[in-house]
């Protein structure tokens, strides 16, 4: 029997669930990129205090901390959703889809803010039962910006002091009605590449007379792929992709400088450490071996996710109590994906789970990071459900 059982109604529920398809559907039609989330942060301000939490914003307005206080003593857990939308354009069709051209909420973030909502209503209507507090987050700048880091330097895991956190995404690759967790490390850690290669231009009938920056680009981008294939461990995952080449003017000359920008994952920071190493002896030995001169540029970005297993098992228990363990899946590889969720996880025990979304309604794209991704707006409930048992869980078992 689940904790919620004995807490929360049927009827609670059923009256929960078109209001998270109302709150859903207008945040969707509203996107915000990251850090221009101020719409949003407004509409979580509004609902908040339709329910009487208290709560303020940082980050100059685009992130929002609620607290919700307990009856009895007890630990805090956080909550945390991410807000920000993908400057994509949509393509779904919906009658509620963006309005904001160019921008989407394509990869759940609106599903992730409408079940903290939900999280917050239920909690809020049962605080007088609750043994501890939740602190809830409402975070800005997942998609590369670094809204987890920042937040928790400002010191939302402090007064009072956090004792654990939950995190969840959306997974259309799980069936709706499940979820997914794994233990240890479930996301890789990343950094992102420039590199500028500098040749020497002259007309393209005369290519003895120039360096081609476009022929070294060409080596380099050869070359890097060795890194992974062979000069790293194969049991150590890693990813190096250029995804972006950019060089020349006109099809008769020899191009004099190219520009390639590239990702790359490794399984935790030392791995990521010695590729970047890596990157920055083999561009500049490769593009000197032909003449020329190639410039690096590494941004370190997240790092890796990783779940506390303690409270992991806390979380699969608590899933499975609540959805039957038929419908909780534990994952066995890790993502080379990044997530700053990882932010909170390094910080205090923490659990990031999946929620099963996937939609097979036609024409519907199963993939996040897409125009045409639209997940199942039942997953919400089940999100609230488990999520809820997930804090009640954590607080019976009390501060570790």
């Amino acid at each position: 029997m689940s904790k919620i059982d004995g807490l929360i109604t049927e009827r609670e529920w059923a009256e929960l669930e078109p209001r998270l398809v109302e709150w859903r559907r207008y945040i969707h039609r509203h996107p915000e990129i990251a850090e221009h989330e101020f719409g949003t942060v407004k509409f979580v301000c509004e609902r908040l205090t339709e329910m009487g939490i208290e709560h303020h914003t940082l980050l100059d307005e685009t992130a929002v901390v609620g607290l919700i206080r307990g009856g009895s003593p007890g630990i805090t857990v956080g909550v945390r959703a991410d807000m920000d939308a993908l400057p994509i354009k949509e393509c779904t069709g919906l009658p509620y889809a963006s309005e904001n051209e160019g921008v989407m909420h394509a990869c759940g973030h609106d599903v992730h803010t409408t079940i903290l909502l939900g999280v917050a209503s239920v909690l809020q209507a049962h605080r007088a039962e609750l043994q501890g507090n939740v602190k809830l987050f409402f975070q800005p700048a997942e998609e590369g910006f670094g809204g987890a880091d920042r937040m928790i330097k400002a010191g939302v895991l402090e007064e009072p002091y956090v004792d654990n956190c939950l995190g969840i995404h959306v997974a259309p690759g799980v069936e709706t009605g499940k979820v997914s967790l794994r233990y240890g490390v479930q996301y890789a850690t990343t950094a992102s590449l420039k590199i500028t290669v500098m040749g020497k231009g002259c007309h393209g009938a005369k290519p003895d007379h120039g360096v081609d920056a476009i022929l070294v680009a060409a080596k380099i981008v050869d070359a890097l792929q060795c890194i992974v294939s062979r000069m790293t461990a194969p049991q150590k995952p890693a990813v190096l992709t250029i995804g972006k080449i950019h060089g020349g003017t006109v099809r008769n000359q020899v191009a004099d400088l190219v520009v390639l920008e590239g990702t790359m994952r490794n399984v935790d920071e030392s791995a990521r450490d010695d590729m970047c190493e890596l990157v920055v002896k083999i561009s500049e030995g490769t593009a000197a071996a032909f003449g020329a001169e190639a410039e690096v540029e590494i941004i370190k970005s997240y790092i890796n996710l990783k779940n506390d297993d303690e409270v992991t098992g806390l979380v699969q228990k608590s899933a499975s109590d609540v959805l039957g363990p038929d419908n909780v899946e534990i994952e066995d590889e890790m993502g080379m994906g990044s997530e700053d969720f990882a932010y909170f996880a390094k910080a205090r025990p923490s659990c990031f789970m999946h929620l099963g979304c996937r939609n097979d309604a036609p024409g519907v794209v199963n993939e996040v990071h897409s125009s045409g991704f639209a997940p199942n707006e039942a997953c919400m409930l089940t999100g609230v459900k488990v999520q809820i048992n997930n804090v009640l869980e954590l607080m019976a078992r009390g501060r570790l």
